[in-house]
């Protein structure tokens, strides 16, 4: 295991240049794109600095009134991650079949502006919603890796709506125009803090906004600490304890505090732990309503733990079927992306889909890549399958 590799070293010095290489360009009109051809077709593009082309990673799309995108075409399966501005009239549509991964923040303060979220878009900034509408509905699917805002100097719409929707921000949500118009019990995340103008956004049933969750050793003992900045239905945590990532061991019950917007600070200390072995310890939040998440897996071994990476994974072979759990020292962070790169090439971002379990079908024949950004840090496993 090397904590950063020869390959993302390269990765990055590509991301550099491809920066200092980024061009600018205009929709040729109102577009629609279905497939990488057409996204790579001259004619559906205007290149700002003039002559011809199309957008490559790492490119800056404008949007206007005379230039209107509607993606329905997965740009992320082909690496294509897209700076996107909205000048007056702008209208950007995602729709069921599209996918991008924005670059940077997304600011719509122009005149009569418009998105609209069918299919999947993740930004990797903020999003400020001073003017025109924003949709999120039958389906679609929107992340915001940093904070929301709307303020009160424009107007507009901002719907949320569809049972296989999904609205989601890491940081804070505030809404000082008015509050989001909900419908068909879409699935909401908000994991900093939550505010509107009016309404009850923010008093819907999202999820614990959990903020620090580690183990350490202490005398003897493993002392658990963990915090929220809110919670929502929170009936309790359990603290379970393994020493094989097999046999789970329920060791602790902690009532929670129902519905808070302040910040609480937990503690549990296991006198029972193993001495000379590893020992994992995972924390499950319930729900009134018996719903449960289970946060990330953490992993205490009490003679070596100085010297134990912050990022571990259960195993480096899975021939006979196995999934692969990744394990984290002492620490949570928000910021976590899991990537695995087969022998040929192909990237998988798996984030989201495998929650530090990888199944093994997400795993090709041979020698496969696993690389972990965790908070600032970079890990990468080689997995021979």
């Amino acid at each position: 295991m090397m904590k950063i590799t020869t390959i993302l070293n390269v990765f990055f010095l590509v991301i550099l240049s491809n920066t200092l290489l980024a061009e600018q360009y205009k929709p040729n009109g109102e577009i629609t794109i279905n497939t990488l051809e057409e996204w790579q077709n001259i004619n559906n593009w205007v290149r700002i600095a003039g002559g011809s082309g199309a957008p490559t990673n790492n490119d800056e799309i404008i949007l206007s009134s005379n230039a209107k995108l509607n993606l329905n075409y997965n740009l992320k399966s082909d690496n294509l991650n897209i700076y996107f501005t909205f000048e007056d009239d702008g209208f950007l549509q995602v729709s069921t079949q599209g996918a991008v991964y924005v670059l940077g923040s997304i600011i719509m303060d122009k005149n009569n502006v418009e998105m609209k979220v069918f299919g999947d878009l993740e930004i990797e900034g903020d999003f400020q919603l001073d003017n025109g509408n924003l949709f999120v509905k039958d389906g679609g699917n929107l992340m915001i890796n940093g904070n929301f805002l709307r303020t009160d100097i424009g107007s507009g719409q901002f719907e949320i709506g569809g049972n296989a929707t999904s609205f989601s921000v890491e940081g804070y949500f505030d809404d000082q125009h008015n509050s989001p118009y909900v419908y068909n019990t879409p699935y909401i995340s908000i994991k900093g803090s939550c505010s509107t103008k009016s309404g009850t956004f923010c008093n819907e049933d999202l999820p614990v906004t959990l903020t620090a969750f580690n183990v350490s050793y202490s005398h003897g003992n493993a002392v658990i600490k963990w915090s929220t900045a809110s919670e929502q239905n929170n009936k309790l945590f359990e603290i379970y304890r393994s020493k094989d990532l097999v046999k789970w061991e329920l060791i602790a019950k902690v009532e929670g505090q129902g519905n808070s917007y302040f910040t609480h600070q937990y503690q549990w200390i296991d006198t029972n732990l193993n001495q000379s072995g590893r020992n994992y310890y995972q924390l499950h939040q319930i729900d009134f309503d018996g719903a449960r998440e289970v946060f990330e897996t953490l992993v205490l071994e009490a003679q070596y733990q100085s010297s134990l990476p912050e990022v571990l994974i259960s195993t480096n072979s899975i021939s006979s079927g196995e999934s692969v759990q990744v394990l984290y020292r002492n620490e949570k962070f928000n910021s976590k992306r899991i990537i695995v790169v087969h022998s040929d090439g192909k990237v998988i971002d798996c984030t989201e889909e495998t929650k530090d379990l990888i199944p093994n079908h997400f795993f090709s024949k041979g020698i496969n890549i696993l690389l972990i950004s965790y908070g600032k840090e970079k890990y990468s496993f080689k997995i021979l399958k």
